[in-house]
């Protein structure tokens, strides 16, 4: 369970009853399996269940017109996704996608709904953690327009290191490709400052397995743009 992106259930719910009637809810819950590639959900669709991510990990992407589609974020196991939609709305605003063989409790949203209803500070904590959500995906976004190429590919680095628990050895679980559209550049640009990373030994790179040497370096690239 991600310490900084994902809404955690124990942190969240304290007392015992109420740890007991969310875990209750969660039980209540199908679950579908998914392959690495299948839609989990799309865009512009009904949405009548809360998502929570059991295994595997999901992107949400926003589908344009000319077909290039933006990745906004990458959800890890034990994280809830849509909760924004689902809380704001009555229909999907983007579409996503399991990036590994993928386990998801659907949870009936007026169950939810109900539990919520009940425990006012419980709802808070999610409308907190929504936001906090929404705005560093804002913040994220903003930033590639005004930080040079070593900067943005910095902070892609900084996003998978939070995002698989702080720990400077990880596999991206993105192809060359979506990491350049992920950080707002062509893949051949992100390829070749992520070789200027590895040649000025600031990170191992073997395929996809990426390991940080100088995390001072990367967080001051990341801050300086």
């Amino acid at each position: 369970m991600n310490n900084n992106k994902d809404l955690k259930i124990k942190h969240l719910v304290n007392q015992p009853f109420e740890l007991t009637n969310w875990m209750s809810l969660l039980a209540s819950g199908q679950v579908v399996s998914y392959k690495k590639g299948d839609v989990i959900s799309k865009a512009a669709t009904p949405i009548s269940h809360a998502l929570y991510l059991e295994e595997g990990m999901v992107k949400t992407i926003k589908e344009n017109p000319n077909g290039r589609n933006n990745i906004l974020e990458i959800n890890n196991q034990g994280s809830f996704m849509g909760l924004m939609c689902l809380l704001g709305g009555s229909e999907n605003a983007y579409t996503s996608m399991a990036l590994t063989n993928t386990r998801v409790r659907f949870i009936k949203k007026d169950q939810l709904d109900e539990l919520l209803k009940s425990n006012l500070e419980l709802y808070g904590e999610i409308i907190r953690h929504t936001l906090k959500t929404a705005q560093k995906n804002i913040n994220r976004l903003i930033t590639i327009n005004n930080k040079q190429l070593p900067g943005r590919v910095a902070d892609v680095i900084l996003y998978f290191y939070e995002l698989f628990n702080g720990t400077q050895q990880f596999e991206f679980p993105l192809s060359r490709e979506e990491l350049a559209q992920f950080s707002g550049t062509t893949k051949e640009s992100f390829i070749r400052t992520l070789t200027e990373f590895k040649n000025d030994k600031i990170i191992l790179i073997d395929g996809k397995n990426i390991t940080i040497n100088s995390m001072p370096i990367i967080q001051t690239l990341s801050r300086l743009g």
